[in-house]
């Protein structure tokens, strides 16, 4: 087991003491960020006295009990000596510098000095409870070379190369199947069609859930793990892993069987669902988690933001629910009826926006499963419109696997997977038709293959066909067949006349 290592707080021109050596240091800074004064530098003093500048971090220290709403020290006060932060505490280095610089002179050793500064780059569950605080927002990644070691600092910190390119491959394992599924995910922020959003589709049991899970638990960041592990886990990736700062998986169906990563402190994955984390169902939890993440909102000053999407994605510009949205956003109270004016569908939606609001952070991907269970076609576009916006806002991305082609027809063809199981082997296929702005019907028609699908009418019309002609088909229907009825129908004699040539 590595010996603990010494840590010694001092003010700028303080001389390193001759004993204990080597050691890490760390300088304090007066530095104002907005009223906080949390900055300090970080060097290493070897055997000999050699002093090596690492960089600057920026350490919080919580002064509120646990399970109370977060409050933040406005000066950070640390120990003179230590081996480790307290539970109280967490750190963030600011620079890129801070982490190459780390594995540069310690390697492995990076990762003990890490945990024991309690690194949110490192260990990024430890920043749940800060996030919503100004001190937060306004300290701690302030700038941008901040919010970039919070996406890339383990990497930096274990010596991995990182690409900051959005798109990449995978190669995603479903259960029980002969072989993996390989994809490819053409995500742009550039690109002048919507590039945000990938999506996925295919029928019942070809493994679609199961692949966003596998997705899920590649990209989330993971504790220590063996060289094997980490390779295997590398190797489904093959033109490099992407690097986003959070996983946030989302699944409103009461089947709902999305595997989740085991939940430590090191994982950048969280889960936002109907389902408890021991997997149960129940009104009371759903109940509590919607309080937990409105409490979010607020500690994050969010509350107009909350208020602008739930008009947005109930469709609902009301003065009368502006106020009561407004109301219920600003309420700490603890009673069950925060979602007892909505419908279920609508208390879906309000599940979705609130859960969203309360987790993403800038470069968050987001895995939807089934965005449309139990929502009307028109709360599906409200909620897809939404979550374009939240992504955009917040620099994020999303996978959607879908049957909805209300979803589909809202991104790109060149965006669009659809998975199909050959024998025992699913595969992701190209979509041949462009989505983008297609009419649900074509859609529904080609891409999710209705005409395949046994149905009284296309029944009717064939057999009608064998012994009327066209024109008196269409005579038994006073009012007119519809096009796509036409069509089919159409279809059958041009099957008759390519069976007769």
């Amino acid at each position: 087991m590595p010996s603990k290592l010494k840590f010694v707080v001092l003010s700028r021109r303080d001389p390193v003491p001759p004993s204990p050596r080597p050691l890490l240091v760390l300088r304090t800074d007066a530095w104002d960020d907005f009223g906080h004064q949390v900055q300090f530098h970080l060097s290493h003093c070897d055997a000999k006295g050699r002093e090596t500048h690492l960089g600057p971090v920026k350490i919080l220290q919580r002064t509120s009990a646990d399970g109370a709403r977060a409050e933040v020290a406005k000066t950070t006060k640390l120990s003179t000596t230590f081996s480790e932060l307290g539970d109280e505490l967490v750190s963030l280095g600011q620079e890129e510098e801070y982490y190459k610089g780390l594995h540069q002179l310690m390697g492995d050793r990076a990762a003990d000095v890490l945990e024991a500064l309690r690194d949110i780059a490192w260990l990024p569950a430890l920043a749940t409870d800060f996030e919503p605080t100004p001190a937060f927002r306004n300290a701690m990644i302030r700038e941008n070379g901040a919010h970039r070691a919070r996406r890339f600092g383990r990497a930096w910190a274990t010596g991995q190369e990182v690409t900051e390119k959005l798109s990449f491959s995978y190669i995603g394992s479903i259960e029980g199947a002969d072989a993996d599924v390989e994809t490819k995910f053409a995500f742009s922020h550039h690109d002048p069609v919507p590039g945000r959003i990938v999506g996925i589709i295919g029928r019942n049991a070809v493994g679609k859930t199961q692949f966003l899970a596998s997705l899920g638990a590649d990209l989330a960041q993971i504790a220590r793990s063996s060289a094997e592990t980490l390779s295997a886990r590398e190797s489904r990736f093959p033109d490099g892993r992407p690097l986003f700062t959070r996983i946030i998986a989302i699944s409103y169906s009461a089947f709902d069987r999305f595997k989740r990563p085991p939940r430590d402190r090191s994982s950048s994955y969280v889960y936002c669902g109907i389902r408890s984390d021991n997997g149960g169902l129940s009104r009371a939890s759903l109940i509590q988690s919607y309080r937990t993440n409105q409490q979010r909102i607020r500690d994050r000053g969010a509350q107009s933001n909350w208020t602008r999407y739930m008009q947005e994605i109930l469709g609902d510009l009301s003065e009368q629910l502006t106020a009561s949205l407004e109301a219920e956003i600003h309420s700490t109270t603890t009673e069950d009826k925060a979602l007892s004016l909505l419908s279920s569908g609508q208390s879906i939606l309000a599940h979705f926006v609130t859960a969203l609001l309360a987790w993403i952070q800038p470069n968050s991907l987001v895995l939807f499963d089934e965005p449309e269970t139990h929502l009307h076609p028109n709360a599906v576009a409200n909620l897809f419109l939404v979550l374009s916006d939240i992504l955009e806002e917040f620099n994020s991305y999303a996978v959607v696997a879908t049957h909805s082609p209300v979803v589909i027809q809202e991104i790109p063809a060149k965006r669009v997977l659809m998975f199909q199981r050959v024998d025992n082997v699913t595969v992701a296929e190209p979509l041949l038709l462009e989505s983008f702005g297609e009419s649900v019907t074509e859609l529904t028609r080609h891409v999710f293959e209705t005409d395949e699908v046994k149905s009284v009418y296309r029944r009717t019309l064939r057999d009608l066909s064998d012994g009327e002609s066209a024109e008196e088909v269409m005579e038994r229907f006073p009012s007119g067949l519809s096009l796509s009825a036409q069509a089919y129908l159409l279809a059958q004699y041009g099957k008759k006349a390519g069976r007769n040539q």
